[in-house]
């Protein structure tokens, strides 16, 4: 069993390789960000939006095995599967 004290130098050692956070902005360059329609503020830096559904566990587990077995991101899986669906059933605006 271990002591406090080797418990307390591990758990030193390990908080001490957290990267330092900086300060914050000071509100006068964050003012009126929260009125901005959402329009205006846009996707993200990367031009990626958030897409939110639900599927049961079954499929959850088949996608993400699919997805390591072909070493892609599950982005990269979206992509393929809308990419198949639009050959099969074909594309928007024919």
């Amino acid at each position: 069993m271990s002591s406090k004290d080797d418990i307390s130098r591990s758990l030193g050692t390990w908080l001490g390789k957290a990267k330092k956070v900086g300060e914050p902005p000071p509100p006068s360059a964050a003012r009126n960000t929260l009125s901005r329609p959402e329009t205006v503020r846009g996707a993200g830096a990367d031009g990626l939006v958030q897409l939110n559904f639900k599927i049961s566990p079954a499929t959850k587990k088949r996608v993400k095995q699919l997805a390591v077995r072909d070493n892609i991101t599950l982005l990269v899986m979206f992509d393929r599967m809308l990419e198949l669906y639009e050959r099969e059933y074909g594309k928007l605006g024919k």
